[in-house]
């Protein structure tokens, strides 16, 4: 596993890359291009704000910073999941023709969510501020969770991204299985609303607890459940070396299968 890893930082160019094309490339032929990096979440905070504040009303101070608060980590998990699934199978030309190591295209996809989640921060922090939700001294645990959250996110890829190569309908039952996800992770409501025989499902879901740790420096300004991340942390470093595993034993056969 080590020696994979360190093939990987060989081709640090090359997964530079292939990061800066996939974000030169999202937007490409429209009007705006880049700045949608901007305007989808300030859009997205907009219609939040308007649907839970006139149509829907919620019984939570601040609904739509309740609610963008996570949001946006939540479509960083979700977006890198469902885009890293068929990676491998759309770059199929790209591995039959150089050699590179493979693990290079979900962990761009991964690293291309995150510096769109960075720039989505640019929106978040400011709009928190103009309601009174100023940055305090519990920031300094959000590098702590956005890395636990890139470790989780990536060995989910990892194994996506190879089993989908065998079983193609993977990719489109990933879309149901991420949606059926966001309503058991707490974007939506804080867990104290979810009646107490279902709480188990919200309080052993990783996802669950990394959004509402998010939510606790963000919207709370309070301390995360430091148990809580020790316990992610460890279970995703345990995920990405079995997922990283699985990944190296199926590449072999990506180029007959593809």
């Amino acid at each position: 596993m080590f020696k994979d890893w360190v093939d990987i930082y060989k081709y640090r160019e090359f997964l530079k890359n292939s990061v800066s094309k996939d974000l030169r490339t999202r937007y490409r032929g429209s009007v705006f291009g880049f700045l949608w990096t901007f305007l989808n979440p300030l859009l997205m905070l907009v219609v939040y704000s308007v649907l839970f504040s006139i149509v829907v009303r919620m019984q939570v101070d601040n609904y739509p910073l309740f609610l963008f608060s996570t949001l946006l980590s939540w479509n960083f998990f979700a977006n890198s999941i469902l885009g890293g699934s068929s990676i491998v199978v759309g770059s199929g030309n790209l591995i039959k023709k150089i050699y590179f190591p493979h693990e290079i295209l979900p962990i761009s996809v991964v690293m291309a969510g995150l510096v769109n989640y960075l720039y989505g921060l640019v929106i978040l922090i400011p709009a928190l501020c103009i309601y009174g939700y100023y940055p305090n001294v519990h920031y300094v645990y959000l590098p702590l969770i956005l890395l636990i959250q890139v470790i989780l996110t990536l060995a989910i890829t990892f194994l996506v991204s190879a089993l989908t190569v065998f079983f193609r309908d993977l990719e489109h039952m990933l879309a149901i299985i991420v949606n059926a996800l966001f309503y058991l992770s707490g974007v939506l409501f804080p867990l104290s609303q979810v009646p107490e025989e279902a709480r188990w499902l919200f309080y052993n879901n990783p996802i669950a607890l990394l959004m509402a740790s998010y939510r606790d420096v963000f919207y709370y300004g309070r301390t995360p459940d430091l148990q809580s991340l020790l316990f992610i942390g460890l279970f995703s470093i345990l995920l990405l070396f079995i997922s990283q595993r699985v990944f190296t034993k199926l590449k072999f056969r990506f180029i007959e299968e593809i």
